[in-house]
């Protein structure tokens, strides 16, 4: 039972190396740059949507003032 308890034990402090897992800079720097990005591209999307509708939305409100100052005058 003692040798397989020291499978799954390691020897680690705080002082030592060794107990880190090695991971690439890709995943240090890459994927927050990538996740960063995407949800930066998806808000100006979202941005520009809102923006066409509202000018699509004010089109249509000046047009129907135009149709009743005509009516009106």
């Amino acid at each position: 039972m003692a040798s397989s308890l020291h499978l799954w034990t390691r020897d680690c402090d705080s002082s030592n190396e060794s107990c880190e897992k090695p991971v690439s800079n890709f995943l240090k720097s890459g994927v927050p740059g990538i996740v960063t990005g995407v949800i930066v591209l998806g808000a100006i999307c979202v941005f520009i949507y809102l923006h066409i509708r509202n000018r699509k939305r004010d089109a249509r409100e000046d047009q129907e003032i135009r149709k009743w100052n005509e009516v009106n005058v």
